[in-house]
């Protein structure tokens, strides 16, 4: 006990010492605790400051609070401080970290519905997966990923992917590996009145899908990145689906097959305090992607361009406010609906418009929302649960104002569809409560351009 206490009294000598001195300090070592599997080298690529540098007050508090928030969206560890100590040469900072637990091996029972919307039309046993997932975060310690994946009912999928941050301990190079092989007995296919049409037959596969990639990452700055990834797509549907009766331009031309090879680009600035629920900061995104090449003598051939912008600031107090804008144009004006969706799946979708699927390629959407905090970040442990990954946890709860804008441009189904080449607008309100482990529930009511309102719940930021 008494060495406990003599601890905290220099803890906090040091830190009147620290605080009340109007001068610039230096860094003269970085102690690291409780990274009991996390490699050290994988702390120090997120801090803002290292050993050796000359701060003052300021600047070591701002830089702090980034590098904690930095640690924080590694997704590796539930809670992360930084103390500051004097010493006779210069200033230790102490790195407190609380790691996450890595191995989840769980059976999986899911709804494979667009939406929970979607599910709730339904409410059929019908569209449940069930099967066993295995994800292993930071393998070895050192950030590295493995995901296993079977699954079964509904879709059967089998599938691996393997990420790999940092080839090289002092570099910032990675590569991800990835193949996933998926049949379904019942697909959607196209969007007709606006609405998604789905068929099944319980004896037949739908749709039979391949896919492998190989993504190299570069971290050029430490909230900077590009991305060079080949994908290789193979699918093959029922002929009922491509017919002229259903949809001929799901893979273009009516073929009930393709088989082709994507090259992506992709350039991410990423300076958000958190990645699970940001309240501020920014980032940004662009995506150049080629879809289908002449070598391959495949019927898929277009070209993409993807903006990603959002925006996040504390107005004051418990005022909070998020913007975001999403646009993607295609180099030709008819697409496989296989490859251009429309707008209805996160995050190419517009709050107030669930219930439907609306069809078309190149669109803009611009979201908004206006938060106030109704419970601030409040961390609550578990009396006589002696697990600490999970005795200890975060939750916070907030209230959102939404106002979401959308155009989507069609082509082909425009005498079918009423929302696609029309302004769309989405209003209301929701709750959302977010809390560890990267887990954020929200509930909103919506209203949309047709007056029509519901109800909606999904698990993932608003913007």
């Amino acid at each position: 006990m008494s060495k406990t206490l003599a601890a905290a009294l220099i803890f906090i000598l040091s830190s009147i010492y620290l605080f009340s001195q109007d001068s610039t300090f230096i860094i003269s070592k970085i102690v690291i605790e409780g990274n009991k599997i996390t490699k050290a080298y994988i702390v120090q690529k997120e801090l803002t400051f290292k050993i050796g540098d000359t701060l003052s007050i300021k600047d070591y508090e701002t830089k702090a609070l980034r590098s904690k928030q930095n640690l924080l969206n590694t997704g590796l560890f539930n809670f992360a401080n930084l103390s500051p100590i004097c010493d006779s040469s210069g200033i230790t900072i102490i790195i407190t970290l609380k790691e996450r637990w890595y191995t989840w091996p769980q059976p999986s029972a899911q709804f494979e519905d667009r939406n929970f919307f979607d599910w709730w039309q339904y409410r059929t046993l019908d569209r449940l997966s069930y099967g066993l997932y295995l994800n292993q975060y930071n393998l070895w310690g050192r950030q590295e990923t493995m995901e296993l994946k079977l699954k079964f009912g509904y879709s059967q999928e089998i599938g691996v992917l393997y990420k790999i941050p940092y080839l090289i301990k002092t570099k910032n190079h990675g590569l991800n590996f990835s193949f996933l092989s998926v049949k379904r007995h019942e697909i959607y296919y196209e969007s007709a009145n606006d609405k998604i049409t789905y068929l099944k037959d319980v004896n037949a596969i739908m749709r039979n899908e391949f896919n492998a990639f190989i993504d190299y990452n570069y971290r050029s700055k430490l909230y900077q990145t590009h991305s060079v990834r080949l994908d290789y797509d193979a699918i093959q549907v029922q002929d009922t689906i491509v017919s002229t009766h259903e949809n001929p331009n799901y893979l273009g031309n009516g073929n009930s097959r393709a088989a082709y090879f994507s090259l992506r680009y992709l350039y991410k600035k990423d300076k958000r305090d958190s990645k699970n629920y940001p309240l501020a900061g920014y980032d940004y995104e662009l995506e150049i992607k080629k879809y289908g090449f002449n070598f391959t003598n495949t019927q898929i051939n277009t070209a993409s361009l993807t903006c990603t912008a959002e925006y996040f600031t504390q107005l004051k107090g418990r005022f909070y406010f998020a913007t975001g804008s999403r646009a993607k144009i295609y180099s030709s004006p008819s697409v496989p609906f296989y490859i251009a969706r429309g707008l209805g799946f996160a995050p190419e979708d517009v709050r107030g418009y669930e219930p439907y699927l609306i069809s078309g390629t190149n669109y803009i959407v611009v979201k908004s929302n206006l938060k106030y905090q109704l419970m601030k970040p409040h961390v609550f442990k578990v009396p006589y649960l002696p697990f600490e990954k999970f005795n200890t946890f975060h939750f916070a709860i907030y209230l959102n104002a939404l106002l979401d804008f959308g155009y989507i441009r069609d082509y082909t189904k425009s005498n079918v569809n009423t929302l696609s080449n029309n302004l769309l607008m989405g209003y209301g309100l929701g709750l959302d409560f977010v809390t560890y482990y990267d887990k954020v529930l929200r509930l909103e009511y919506s209203i949309n351009k047709k007056g029509l309102s519901g109800i909606y719940l999904s698990f993932i930021a608003p913007i």
